[in-house]
Formats: C-alpha cells, sequence, structure tokens
C-alpha cells in the first residue's frame, strides 16, 4: 500500500498555514505558492505509532498525532506552525478517525485469506477518504491570528492602486 496524500488535510494545512503566516507579513500570495505542493500523508509501514508525515517541497518531517510533537524531519519554522495545526480539536479528530481508516485497510490487505477480508472493504473506505476534498475549517479561536487584517490590506492596496491610475489618468488629460 503506497501512502498518499489525503486531500482534506493538505487543503486544511496550506490554509492554516498561509493565514498565519500572511497575518505577521501581509504577503499571503508568496505563501500561497510556497504551499502550493505541501502534502500530508500516513504511512504505517514506517512508524507505528499514530502520526502523520508534511511534505513541502525537498523537507519532510513526521509528526505524532497523539501530541504533535515531531518524530522525525524537520520543516524549518513551518515546525511550530503544523504543531498548532494538528493541535487544534477538530483536526486532531479528523487525524486520529483517519489513522483508524488506514490501520484497517493495511490489516486488510495483509489478510491472506479472502475469507476473513471484511465485506465493506477498508481500501474502499481509505481511497474515498483519501479522495474526499471536504472543507476541513480550521478553528482560529486563541491562536492569535487576525484573518481580517491581510484583506483590509489587500483591500487598502487596491484602492492605493486606483488610485494612482485615476491620478495618471488625469496628468495625461
Amino acid at each position: 500500500m503506497k501512502a498518499n496524500s489525503i486531500a482534506k488535510f493538505d487543503n486544511s494545512l496550506t490554509d492554516f498555514l498561509i493565514n498565519a503566516l500572511a497575518d505577521k507579513h501581509t504577503d499571503a500570495k508568496s505563501y500561497a505558492y510556497k504551499y502550493n505542493n505541501l502534502k500530508v500523508f500516513m504511512d504505517p509501514r514506517k512508524v507505528d505509532e499514530p502520526h502523520f508525515f508534511v511534505q513541502i517541497g525537498i523537507s519532510e518531517a513526521c509528526f505524532s498525532i497523539k501530541d504533535g510533537s515531531k518524530l522525525e524531519g524537520g520543516l524549518g519554522n513551518e515546525d511550530a506552525y503544523v504543531k498548532r495545526w494538528a493541535d487544534r480539536y477538530n483536526i486532531h479528530k479528523e487525524l486520529e478517525a483517519h489513522w483508524k481508516i488506514i490501520r484497517e485497510a493495511l490489516k486488510d490487505e495483509e489478510d491472506d485469506d479472502p475469507t476473513k477480508r471484511s465485506t465493506s472493504s477498508a481500501m474502499d473506505r481509505l481511497r474515498r477518504a483519501e479522495k474526499s476534498d471536504e472543507k476541513i475549517e480550521v478553528d482560529m479561536t486563541s491562536t492569535g491570528i487576525d484573518r481580517q487584517k491581510r484583506f483590509y490590506t489587500e483591500e487598502k492596496k487596491k484602492r492605493f492602486t486606483g488610485m494612482k491610475k485615476d491620478l495618471k489618468r488625469n496628468k495625461q488629460l
């Protein structure tokens, strides 16, 4: 069984990182580009305890689902943000649920006796869960992240750009 990227976690972590870092530096576009290829996956054959891997570009790190601690690898300053994301209550529960699905699928795959295999194939559930594009909203309360700050700054830039165009147009007349 190949460890596939899990779309709903990819999207959720990407949104969290963009919001957290854009709030700090008000430059969401560069962060959106940086995290465009972010991948979150689980591989029980590599690590036995409940975990998830995060891959950003060429960097990869493994985090524990239980407490969000880093087990191996490194992502640089994103390590702390990934831990904060994984510690969110709803994300933590989703990670645990997905881990259970993966473990069931692995047991089902390793079971050689076809009569013992479950009728509602665990592999089918795993494939559906990985392909699921459902949106997991990250509860941003008590994170110190102000999502509105970025939107206000972007609106201000648009207004300023519009004013500059108007001034240039008036000078040409």
